[in-house]
Formats: structure tokens, C-alpha cells, sequence
């Protein structure tokens, strides 16, 4: 290969490199040279810090010795004020903080710690030496007030013994010695007071107590107070433990400063200590700074000049060996890589590359002969993979086509031929020249999927009808893409073509079955919930939409204690988990719902679960039913039930009570005729017996026998009037039912009402306002007896509430149709209310609150049965705590009688 003019050796790049190399060297050696000189500087700056060094050194010694003359003067002041003795003690501790800073990490700052704990210790028992010397002041004074009452008492003492003519030298005695006892007192507290602290400093441990002699002295001398008469005696026992008491305080005042001195002297030793190691540190680092300085230089110099000789050697070194090494490892394998690139270049792929060498030339021939034999053996596996792709391209059962962007096929594969019902890729090409005309059923259809492409880069399943070419309309699934040249412009289209009629015919019925299925379950008229194992919603009916308000879109893959609204979680939650636990299907009857009915009356719902699973995955339906209805006609049908119960055992109440009753009534009816004067025949028994029959009438009244046989008959008329209310409860034949109009039927029974209420209760029914509320309607056929009784029932029990509490009594009667076959008539007061436990037993039998003997509890009962099973109506009530209640009757126009 001929290379150009200005084509730079090998040998010459080689022969530049040494240069630079040399070059090279030379920098390091000038920046060597530099550096030992920054080393130099650097080592001048270490002599620099170590003198500095040594001015901190100079300045803690300087502190220290300030610490300590200060130490000094505070160790040797006593009885000073509060306010220096804090200013200093502040101030020395703060010294030794700065000091413990400065110097941390040496040796010195273990002695510095330990002065610092030491002199702790020492501001300790200063101060305690300061609350000893403050308690002896009190005991002083405590002292010398006790002597002062002992006078007293004793002067006192002196004037009653003068005024009852005893002799009074033996008190003179003891004011003489108390005297004495006292000016002993001011000696000792005097010398205590001119004692020099110092002096204590110095005292050994063993060394005795000052003026403790004296002390003991004065409490021998005072034990004669404790032989005198009370109080005299109990005053010097006491005076004796205040003495005992003050030479404990003497005695720890002299330990404590003994112990002070001690502490002092440690003080005075730990700081000897500290301010000769400060003087030794001092003495080493200026000895050792100036020999340091003298070494570093010279072996600063010694290593420049052998490094200069090392370097100049190396250079040599390394010119020779690149010179040498070039020849033989360089140029000679270039020159035949060389030759072996041209032969490639002009043709020879196949023949290996020949150096014959063991290093990197060799790994460069290893790399080029494997190159060579990958590229033989890549042709070989590109012709096979051809062929192959070839294959899968004939066989594949998709279609597989290339077009133009105008719409025209460029190949097919044999199945895209057969999909389109073409004989050959040329009948094709031939039947299918515009896919928009002949193609595409719908030519928009092309237009959209080319938008999209255009949008996307590629399409993968875009459904299309397309038509064979017998005229066939089937749906295909096309998966396009574009294709480009070397300049990024597109040329064409390529895809795949699937025919996917059935999927698609099977898809559009599985929808209409799943709109089916969605359709029942809407239409059904319970709610229907279906949940996952995690308790999300996975299926919610139109009839749950209505009942919580909900849309399925919004419940679903919420968690159903969170969309339920009709019930508190806690009731069906267990029971939903342990279905899907067992997988076992639960129930719970009548359960109350949350939501209420019309007018707030109570829903109950019957709740089905049972388990699902699908597809692995577990779950559960919940079933709802609103049987609210059939709860109410339960309930009716179990109270008709006991009312035909009680009926008949009130029947044969009545029966059974009747016959004893009879002959009670009976007896006094005929008592009284006995007793009565207008009688001949009792006239005749009386004149019989000597007396006269006014006699014995006055006598009966004087003993009040005639109000006990009153008291009889009223008690056996009310029984009697009982016994007719239970016989007429329970009564089920009804005569006399003929039309009768309401509106008369109401004013009259009002009038009753009115009358009766005043009589018995005392009060103006005038005084409640009745509002009346009429509407024309047919008139009933029922007996109006059994009615009006119903009527005057109800008006009493509203009378009654009003009776209680109520500022503007009133009762509102009402009166409209239900239809054309059916009467409603109701009866409201303003009374209190009653409550929903009341509401529910107020038709019971025997049910009543009222006092004892104020009702039997059968007045609304009665009216029920009347009204229910004499009539076929309806009867309720509806009433708040603090809104009054409404009764309501509801009666058929058309009533047959029973035969």
C-alpha cells in the first residue's frame, strides 16, 4: 500500500515520544525541585507553629499562675460576704474550664482535671463550713433566750413567794448561777468569735477541740438546774442538749477545716505539679525545634541531588530501549499487517493472517483469523436463515403483504392469497388495484386506520371489514407498520392480515349475553351485591343503586363496609367472612335496616350469602330481600292471633266472674230493701223485737255500715262494668250493621265525651280546642254502637294526655276518603307522645300506663279488635316523644255482617 507524502513513521512518532518522555522528566524535576522548595516553606511554617506553640504554652503558664495566685487568696479569706464569695467561686471555676480547654489531650490536663474535682471538693466544705458557722450563730442565740425565760420564770416565781411570805434566797440562788451560766456562754462565743480559721488549716486530725473543755465545764455546772423544781428542771435538761448540741456543731466545724487544710494542701500540690509540666513541655519543644530544623533542610537537599542523578540515568535508559524496541516489535509486525490488508482489500476474505508471534501482534492475528472464519461462517448461516425466513414467510398461517401508501399490494404470502380468495399473488395484484373501491367495504375504514398510523408509527388489531374476491364480506384484524428507505422517507406499508370473523361473531354474542345477564339482574327486586375475597364490590344491581344511592361505576372495587348503606357493618360482616372462609352459605332473617320507610317506619330485609368461586379466585353473593311488608302482616297476623287468645280466655273470665258477682249484687239489693222503713214486714220485725226500724237505720248510719254497703254496690257495679268491657272485647259476632254517616257519628260521640269527661275527671272538656277537619265521604256501614264506643275510647285517651302539662290543649279529627271503598278517620292530639316501646305494645291486652286501679289496660285493645276483626279494618297509631300522637281507623264502605 503506497502511503501519502506526508505520512508520519512509526519511527518518528517513536523518536517524538522520546522527546516528550525527556520533556517530561524534565517538568517532574522542575516540579520536584518546587516542591522541595514548598517542603522547605512548609517545614519553616511547622518551626513557625512550634513557636507559637511555645507563646500558648507561655500564655497557659501565665493562666495558671494567675489561677493560682487567685486559688491563694480565696483559700485564705474567710468570713467574707455572700456576694464575693460567689463572684469568686464563679470565676474560678470558669478558669478552670478555660484552662481544661486549651490544654486538652495532654498531661497537663489530667492534673488540671484533678484540681478541678479537688477544688470541688473544697467549695463544698467551704459551704459547709458556712452553714456550721450560721447554725452555731442560731444555737447563740436560741442559747441566750432560753436563759432570758429562765430568768423570767424565776422572777415570777420571786414575786409569788414574796406575796405569799416564803423565802425566796433559793430563787436569788438561781438567778445568781443563770448569771453566771450566761456570761460563761459570752466567753466561749466570744472566743469563738476571735479564733483565727487559718490556724485550724493547720491542725492535724487528732488535735483537740478548742474551748471544748470549756463546754463540757458549763454543762456540769448547769446539771444543778436539772434538781429545781418544774419548770426550772426541764428547762436545764434542755439547756444541757442545746450545749451538747453546739459542741457537736464545734466539733464538726473543727473536722470540716482540718479537712479544708488538707484539700488546701493538695490544691497548693496538684498546682506545683501542673506549672512544672508546663515548665518541662516548654524546655523540649525549644531543645528539639532547632535540631529539627537543621535535619529537615539537609535531607531536603541530599534527596534533589539524588533524584537529579536517578533521573538523567532514566532518561538515558529509556531513549535506548524505545529505540531498540520499535525496530523489532513495532515496525516489522505493521509492515506485515500491512501487506495482509491489502489482499483483503483487494478480494482474499478467507486466508488467515501469518506473524508468527507470541505477544499482542499475535493476539491481533488470533483476532483477525477468527474474523475471518466467523465471516465465512456467517455467509453460510445467512443463506440458510434466508431460506428458512423464506419458509415461515410461505407457510405462516397469517397473511403477511407489503402495499403502497396509495393502496396497492407490492407481495403476498400464500395465506394473505388464500384470506383474499385469490388463485395468485398476481390475481391478487390484478383483482385488489385499489384497496378503498375493491378492499375496504367501508373506504373510511382505510382512511382512519392511515390517520392512526400516521399518529402511532404502527397499528396492532384494527378490526376492519374487507371483501374476498367472490364478493365475501368477512372481518379482518390488521397489525401495520411503515416502511422506510436510507433516507428515513416512507416508502411503504407492511403488516399482517387475520381473518377474525368468528372471534368477532363470538365476542358481539358474548356482550349480548352479558347485557342479558346484567338486564335480570337489574330487573330483579332485590339487591344484589357480589364481593371478592378482599370484600370490594365486584357486582352491584340497579335495585342496590336505588337502595344506597351508589352508581355500579362508583362502588366497584370499593370495600362494601364503605358503599352499604343500608345496614351497620357489624351486622353482616362476620357473617360475610365466615362465608368466605367455610364457603358456606349464611342467612339473617329480618334485619333492621338503617334506612327508613315512608313516615321513618322501620325495613327489614332478609340476607342471603352464599360463596362463589371463579377461576380460582374466591367470593361471595349477598342476597337481599325487602320484607318489610311481610314482617307488618307477621306482626298483625300474631297480634290477631293473641287477641282471639285473650278473647277467649276474657270470656271465660267474664263467665266465671259473673255468677259470684250476681250473687253479691243481688245480697245488697236485698239488704237494703231490708232496711228499708217504707217496708211493712221490716216495721213488723223491728216493733217484734222492741225497737223500731228508724232506730236501726240511724244506728247503721252512726257506725257508718250504710257507706260500707254503698262502697259495696259502687265496687260491684265498676266489676260489673269490667266484666261488660271483657265481655265485649270478647265478642266476635256483630249485629246491626247498617249505614251510618261518620260526621254524625263523630259530633254526637264528642258531645258524650264531653259530658262524661267533666264528671269524672272534674275538668272543662270546653277548655280543649276541638279542630274539626271534614271531607265529604259515603257513609259506612258498621254498628255504630261498637264505633262510637271505639270513638269515645280514643277521645278520652287524648283528653287524658292533654290532662298533663299541656299549655293549649287540642284534638284534631279528621275525616277523607281512601279510595272509593274504604273511610279514613283520625283522632291527633299535642299531648307528650309516647315512645316506640309503648307505640308497639299500646294494642295489647291488659297493657296500660296508668296508676293501679286507674284502668285495666282492654279500652284500646277493645277498639282494635273492634275495629280489625269486627269491622275488617285497619287501626294504628303513630306518635314522637313530645309531638302527640294520631290514631287512625281506616273502614270499608262495604261491610256484610256475618251470619
Amino acid at each position: 500500500m503506497n502511503l501519502p507524502q506526508q505520512h508520519i513513521s512509526i519511527k518518528q512518532r517513536l523518536e517524538r515520544m522520546s522527546l516528550v518522555v525527556i520533556l517530561i522528566f524534565i517538568l517532574i524535576s522542575i516540579g520536584l525541585y518546587l516542591t522541595s522548595r514548598s517542603v522547605r516553606s512548609d517545614m519553616d511554617s511547622i518551626v513557625t507553629r512550634t513557636y507559637q506553640k511555645v507563646v500558648e504554652n507561655s500564655q497557659i503558664n501565665r493562666d495558671l499562675g494567675l489561677l493560682n495566685v487567685r486559688l491563694s487568696v480565696f483559700k485564705s479569706t474567710f468570713y467574707i460576704d455572700d456576694q464575693w464569695y460567689k463572684k469568686e467561686k464563679e470565676g474560678l471555676t470558669k478558669d478552670f474550664s478555660c484552662l481544661l480547654t486549651k490544654t486538652q489531650g495532654t498531661e497537663l490536663a489530667d492534673v488540671l482535671a484533678k484540681l478541678q474535682e479537688r477544688f470541688t471538693v473544697y467549695l463544698q466544705r467551704r459551704e459547709w463550713v458556712n452553714y456550721l458557722l450560721f447554725w452555731r450563730s442560731e444555737q447563740d442565740q436560741d442559747i441566750d433566750e432560753m436563759f432570758s425565760l429562765m430568768k423570767e420564770i424565776i422572777a415570777e416565781k420571786m414575786v409569788t413567794v414574796t406575796l405569799d411570805g416564803g423565802d425566796t434566797d433559793y430563787l436569788k440562788q438561781l438567778i445568781s448561777l443563770i448569771s453566771g451560766y450566761r456570761e460563761s456562754l459570752y466567753e466561749i462565743a466570744k472566743l469563738n468569735a476571735e479564733e483565727n480559721p487559718a490556724h485550724l488549716l493547720t491542725l492535724s486530725p487528732d488535735s483537740p477541740i478548742p474551748l471544748a473543755g470549756e463546754l463540757d465545764d458549763l454543762m456540769i455546772r448547769l446539771g444543778t438546774l436539772t434538781a429545781s423544781e418544774p419548770p426550772i428542771d426541764r428547762l436545764g435538761r434542755h439547756l444541757i442538749d442545746r450545749f451538747a448540741y453546739y459542741k457537736y456543731l464545734m466539733q464538726q466545724y473543727h473536722e470540716v477545716m482540718v479537712r479544708i487544710g488538707e484539700i488546701s494542701r493538695d490544691l497548693d500540690q496538684l498546682t506545683k505539679q501542673s506549672v512544672a509540666i508546663l515548665d518541662h513541655l516548654d524546655q523540649q519543644l525549644a531543645g528539639s525545634m532547632t535540631s529539627a530544623q537543621t535535619e529537615i533542610k539537609n535531607t531536603i537537599l541530599i534527596s534533589i541531588l539524588s533524584f537529579f542523578t536517578l533521573l538523567l540515568l532514566l532518561t538515558m535508559i529509556s531513549w535506548f530501549s524505545l529505540k531498540t524496541l520499535f525496530g523489532k516489535h513495532i515496525q516489522t509486525p505493521i509492515a506485515q499487517i500491512n501487506e495482509r490488508l491489502e489482499q483483503f482489500q483487494q478480494g482474499d476474505f478467507f486466508s488467515p493472517m501469518k506473524l508468527g508471534r507470541s505477544d499482542e501482534w499475535g493476539e491481533i492475528e488470533d483476532g483477525f483469523n477468527e474474523m475471518v472464519t466467523e465471516l465465512q461462517e456467517s455467509s453460510i448461516a445467512l443463506e440458510k436463515s434466508e431460506q428458512h425466513y423464506r419458509n415461515i414467510y410461505n407457510n405462516i398461517s397469517e397473511g403477511i403483504y407489503r402495499s403502497t401508501l396509495s393502496g396497492a399490494f407490492v407481495s403476498l404470502n400464500p395465506a394473505a392469497v388464500a384470506l383474499l380468495g385469490c388463485d395468485s399473488e398476481t390475481d391478487c395484484f390484478i383483482t385488489y388495484a385499489d384497496f378503498e373501491k375493491e378492499l375496504y367495504v367501508d373506504p373510511q375504514d382505510r382512511q382512519r386506520m392511515m390517520i392512526l398510523l400516521q399518529k402511532e408509527g404502527e397499528l396492532s388489531n384494527y378490526e376492519v371489514r374487507m371483501r374476498r374476491k367472490d364478493g365475501e364480506i368477512f372481518w379482518a384484524s390488521l397489525s401495520n407498520y411503515f416502511v422506510y428507505d436510507e433516507n428515513n422517507n416512507v416508502i411503504g406499508m407492511e403488516g399482517m392480515l387475520t381473518d377474525v370473523t368468528e372471534r368477532k361473531l363470538a365476542r358481539e354474542s358474548l356482550q349480548q349475553l352479558q347485557s342479558y345477564l346484567q338486564n335480570i339482574i337489574d330487573s330483579m327486586p332485590s339487591v344484589l351485591i357480589g364481593v371478592n375475597k378482599n370484600l370490594r364490590v365486584m357486582l352491584w344491581n340497579k335495585r342496590a343503586e336505588q337502595e344506597s344511592i351508589i352508581t355500579a361505576e362508583d362502588a366497584d372495587g370499593l370495600p362494601m363496609e364503605k358503599v352499604c348503606r343500608l345496614f351497620n357493618s357489624t351486622v353482616y360482616l362476620p357473617k360475610l367472612t365466615e362465608t368466605l372462609r367455610t364457603n358456606k352459605p349464611t342467612r339473617l332473617l329480618k334485619v333492621e335496616s338503617l334506612k327508613k320507610g315512608e313516615e321513618g317506619r322501620s325495613r327489614f330485609f332478609d340476607i342471603l350469602i352464599y360463596p362463589l368461586s371463579l377461576t380460582g379466585e374466591t367470593g361471595a353473593v349477598i342476597h337481599m330481600d325487602d320484607v318489610t311488608e311481610r314482617v307488618q302482616l307477621e306482626e298483625m297476623m300474631i297480634r290477631s292471633e293473641k287477641m282471639q287468645s285473650i278473647g277467649g280466655l276474657a270470656s271465660g273470665l267474664a263467665h266465671e266472674i259473673n255468677n259470684p258477682l250476681a250473687v253479691i249484687l243481688q245480697n245488697i239489693q236485698v239488704l237494703n230493701r231490708r232496711l228499708s222503713p217504707k217496708l211493712e214486714a221490716n216495721r213488723n220485725v223491728a216493733q217484734d223485737l222492741g225497737t223500731t226500724i228508724e232506730v236501726i237505720g240511724e244506728y247503721l248510719r252512726l257506725r257508718g255500715c250504710e257507706k260500707m254497703l254503698n262502697s259495696v254496690l259502687h265496687a260491684g257495679q265498676r266489676v260489673a262494668k269490667i266484666v261488660e268491657n271483657i265481655q265485649n272485647f270478647s265478642r266476635r259476632g256483630r249485629s246491626g250493621f247498617i249505614p251510618y254517616s261518620l260526621t254524625d257519628l263523630l259530633e254526637k260521640t264528642v258531645e258524650l265525651g264531653a259530658s262524661d269527661y267533666d264528671m269524672r275527671h272534674q275538668f272543662n272538656f270546653k277548655e280543649i280546642q276541638i279542630v274539626r277537619d271534614y271531607q265529604t265521604v259515603p257513609s259506612v256501614n258498621c254498628d255504630s254502637s261498637q264505633i262510637q264506643q271505639v270513638i269515645l275510647g280514643l277521645l278520652k285517651n287524648a283528653a287524658q294526655a292533654l290532662y298533663q302539662n299541656v299549655d293549649s290543649p287540642q284534638i284534631t279529627l279528621r275525616l277523607f276518603s281512601a279510595g272509593e271503598e274504604s273511610v279514613v278517620l283520625q283522632i291527633e292530639d299535642n299531648g307528650m307522645g309516647m315512645s316506640a316501646e309503648v307505640v308497639e305494645r299500646i294494642f295489647d291486652p291488659f297493657y296500660t300506663r296508668r296508676d293501679v286501679g286507674q284502668g285495666t289496660g282492654l279500652g284500646l285493645s277493645t277498639a282494635y279488635f273492634i275495629v280489625v276483626h269486627g269491622h275488617h279494618g285497619q287501626m294504628t297509631v303513630t306518635s314522637e316523644p313530645g309531638q302527640g300522637s294520631c290514631f287512625e281507623m281506616v273502614l270499608p264502605v262495604e261491610n256484610e255482617e256475618d251470619s
